[in-house]
């Protein structure tokens, strides 16, 4: 994920056959004290953003938060970074704009 068409601050890996991700920072600072990095699942098909979960403090996140949605959703949505109040957003919603966002690209094959 990275800001508009700069270097990547996160990337994002997904397990498809796990439903998990794991998110490493590669070239972001730390938020500013009091706030959280909170990742979101975006797609036209949903209402509203989804919250993936606040990112911790170390160099990975990895998250088993996935199976509720289906592979077409994982596909295609966008994956986006807000800064929210530590420990993340209160009420599921964002309430900044994303500072880094992105789409998966299919990186192994499909398994068979």
């Amino acid at each position: 994920m990275q800001a508009c068409g700069g270097s990547p601050a996160f990337t994002l890996t997904v397990d498809a056959a796990a439903r998990n991700f794991t998110v490493r920072k590669v070239g972001s600072d730390a938020p500013e004290a009091g706030k959280s990095f909170e990742l979101w699942l975006i797609y036209d098909r949903l209402q509203q953003p989804r919250s993936l979960g606040v990112l911790g403090t170390g160099e990975f996140t990895a998250r088993p938060v996935l199976s509720s949605y289906d592979a077409s959703t994982i596909n295609a949505a966008t994956y986006a970074v807000t800064v929210e109040q530590a420990g993340g957003s209160p009420d599921g919603k964002p309430h900044s704009t994303p500072l880094y966002t992105g789409k998966l690209i299919e990186t192994v094959p499909a398994a068979r």
